[in-house]
Protein backbone atom coordinates (compact mmCIF):
# COMPACT_ATOMS: atom_id res chain seq x y z
CA UNK A 1 0.00 0.00 0.00
CA UNK A 2 2.81 2.75 0.84
CA UNK A 3 4.44 1.66 -2.55
CA UNK A 4 0.80 2.56 -4.25
CA UNK A 5 0.71 5.92 -2.16
CA UNK A 6 4.30 6.78 -3.19
CA UNK A 7 4.16 5.96 -6.93
CA UNK A 8 0.56 8.03 -7.31
CA UNK A 9 2.04 11.16 -5.21
CA UNK A 10 5.32 10.75 -7.59
CA UNK A 11 2.68 10.44 -10.56
CA UNK A 12 0.67 13.74 -9.50
CA UNK A 13 4.24 15.94 -9.07
CA UNK A 14 5.31 14.59 -12.01
CA UNK A 15 2.32 15.78 -13.53
CA UNK A 16 1.99 18.59 -12.04
CA UNK A 17 5.79 19.93 -13.01
CA UNK A 18 5.05 19.49 -16.48
CA UNK A 19 2.32 21.49 -16.41
CA UNK A 20 3.89 24.34 -14.63
CA UNK A 21 6.98 23.59 -17.55
CA UNK A 22 4.49 24.24 -20.28
CA UNK A 23 2.77 26.69 -18.55
CA UNK A 24 5.35 28.93 -18.31
CA UNK A 25 6.41 28.15 -21.71
CA UNK A 26 3.53 28.79 -23.43
CA UNK A 27 1.99 31.19 -21.20
CA UNK A 28 4.25 33.57 -19.12
CA UNK A 29 5.80 36.56 -21.52
CA UNK A 30 9.86 36.29 -22.31
CA UNK A 31 10.89 39.41 -19.95
CA UNK A 32 14.47 39.67 -20.87
CA UNK A 33 15.72 38.04 -24.18
CA UNK A 34 19.53 39.56 -23.82
CA UNK A 35 19.62 40.93 -27.52
CA UNK A 36 20.52 44.28 -26.32
CA UNK A 37 23.26 43.06 -24.14
CA UNK A 38 26.87 42.77 -25.08
CA UNK A 39 28.35 40.36 -23.04
CA UNK A 40 32.07 41.27 -23.94
CA UNK A 41 31.50 45.29 -24.00
CA UNK A 42 29.55 44.56 -20.53
CA UNK A 43 32.99 43.11 -18.72
CA UNK A 44 35.83 45.50 -20.64
CA UNK A 45 33.79 48.58 -19.59
CA UNK A 46 30.94 48.21 -17.56
CA UNK A 47 30.33 51.62 -16.34
CA UNK A 48 29.91 53.00 -19.94
CA UNK A 49 26.99 50.74 -20.59
CA UNK A 50 23.91 52.61 -21.37
CA UNK A 51 21.20 52.54 -19.02
CA UNK A 52 18.68 54.38 -20.46
CA UNK A 53 16.22 51.85 -21.67
CA UNK A 54 17.07 48.89 -19.95
CA UNK A 55 16.02 45.27 -21.60
CA UNK A 56 14.18 44.06 -18.33
CA UNK A 57 15.80 43.57 -14.30
CA UNK A 58 18.10 41.28 -15.82
CA UNK A 59 19.68 43.40 -18.26
CA UNK A 60 19.74 46.06 -15.13
CA UNK A 61 21.32 44.02 -12.64
CA UNK A 62 24.29 42.73 -15.62
CA UNK A 63 24.85 46.39 -16.24
CA UNK A 64 24.71 47.64 -12.33
CA UNK A 65 26.47 44.51 -10.91
CA UNK A 66 29.77 45.39 -10.53
CA UNK A 67 29.30 49.00 -8.98
CA UNK A 68 26.51 47.64 -6.47
CA UNK A 69 28.28 44.12 -5.26
CA UNK A 70 31.98 44.11 -6.09
CA UNK A 71 31.41 40.58 -7.43
CA UNK A 72 32.68 39.37 -11.10
CA UNK A 73 30.27 36.56 -11.40
CA UNK A 74 26.66 38.04 -12.13
CA UNK A 75 25.50 34.55 -10.61
CA UNK A 76 27.04 34.31 -7.68
CA UNK A 77 26.37 38.20 -7.44
CA UNK A 78 22.48 37.34 -7.16
CA UNK A 79 22.16 34.48 -5.55
CA UNK A 80 24.30 35.63 -2.77
CA UNK A 81 23.98 39.48 -2.73
CA UNK A 82 20.95 40.48 -4.04
CA UNK A 83 18.65 36.98 -2.46
CA UNK A 84 21.36 36.42 0.30
CA UNK A 85 18.61 35.88 3.48
CA UNK A 86 16.65 33.49 0.49
CA UNK A 87 19.67 31.41 -0.23
CA UNK A 88 20.83 31.11 3.27
CA UNK A 89 17.13 29.70 4.24
CA UNK A 90 17.19 27.47 1.25
CA UNK A 91 20.24 25.82 2.20
CA UNK A 92 19.05 25.48 6.01
CA UNK A 93 15.90 23.96 4.63
CA UNK A 94 17.90 21.70 2.56
CA UNK A 95 20.42 20.53 5.25
CA UNK A 96 17.68 20.26 7.34
CA UNK A 97 16.04 17.60 4.77
CA UNK A 98 18.92 15.91 4.58
CA UNK A 99 19.39 15.38 8.77
CA UNK A 100 15.56 13.92 8.51
CA UNK A 101 16.43 11.72 5.51
CA UNK A 102 19.39 10.35 7.41
CA UNK A 103 17.71 10.00 10.80
CA UNK A 104 14.52 7.83 9.04
CA UNK A 105 17.29 5.78 6.93
CA UNK A 106 19.78 5.16 9.90
CA UNK A 107 16.23 4.22 12.66
CA UNK A 108 15.47 1.81 10.14
CA UNK A 109 18.99 0.24 9.78
CA UNK A 110 18.69 -0.18 13.49
CA UNK A 111 15.39 -1.73 13.73
CA UNK A 112 17.01 -4.54 10.92
CA UNK A 113 19.68 -5.44 12.90
CA UNK A 114 17.53 -5.62 16.54
CA UNK A 115 15.14 -8.18 14.56
CA UNK A 116 18.52 -10.13 13.05
CA UNK A 117 19.75 -10.29 16.66
CA UNK A 118 16.66 -11.45 18.20
CA UNK A 119 15.91 -14.34 15.66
Amino acid sequence: MKKVIALVSLAALLVAGCFAMNYSYNEVPITYDGSDTSVTDLYKDPKSYDLSEPDGVADIIVKTNLEQTMAANNVAAVVFDYRGFDTIGESFILLASIAGSYAILRSGKKRKEEHADEA
